[in-house]
């Protein structure tokens, strides 16, 4: 029970970074998240329906090409993660976090890597593109590293399109952080394990 509370309250976190942080200075760090906020930047449908749209699908899709397992640990983050997308936009924006887009993408990058972490130390899924990564893995024996890094740098890309060179530069300072904080809840996961 205690590990379902954890994860409610990453994924409530994790909504709080997208409304306050990514999607006010339209940083695309790939995922769904990323995907949701090219999407509305092209048509105007609020972020929370884009996300369940795409958590729907890939949960059918885990559900019909990969273990019950896989599937069963996204249905909680499929439904709950859109619904606290959509209370958390409710939040008006600050002008201070506006204002300084060093300082939101450093607060961002700290937040996706902890609540991120949080998650993967749990052994739960956040549904979503995930499911991509573990097909391709399971199907074309593409390691789950390199088609993250791929399909994520293919969203970045597009929201460079869209949004520029200094927004794609300020998403790769979220990715980083994130990613060397997701990297040390790994590995103290792996040495508790060990111990």
């Amino acid at each position: 029970m205690k590990k379902y509370l954890f994860l409610i309250i990453s994924l409530f976190f994790a909504a709080i970074n997208f409304n306050l942080f990514l999607k006010v200075h339209n940083l695309v760090t790939g995922g769904t998240q990323g995907l949701a906020i090219v999407i509305k930047h092209l048509i105007d449908i609020k972020p929370s329906i884009i996300i369940l749209i795409i958590n729907v699908i890939s949960l059918i899709i885990s559900f019909i090409f990969l273990k019950k397992e896989t599937t069963t640990s996204a249905i909680l983050s499929t439904f709950i993660y859109p619904l606290f997308v959509r209370i958390t936009s409710l939040i008006p924006e600050i002008s201070f976090i506006k204002k300084h887009t060093l300082i939101s993408s450093i607060l961002a990058g700290i937040i996706c890597g902890t609540t991120g972490g949080t998650i993967y130390k749990m052994n739960f899924s956040s549904g979503g593109i995930t499911v991509i990564n573990l097909i391709l893995s399971k199907y074309f024996n593409i390691k789950v590293s390199i088609s993250n890094f791929i399909i994520n740098s293919l969203i970045i890309i597009v929201g460079t399109f869209f949004f520029g060179i200094t927004k794609m530069l300020y998403s790769i300072i979220v990715i980083s952080i994130s990613s060397m904080i997701i990297h040390v809840i790994m590995k103290n996961k792996l040495t508790e394990n060990k111990t």
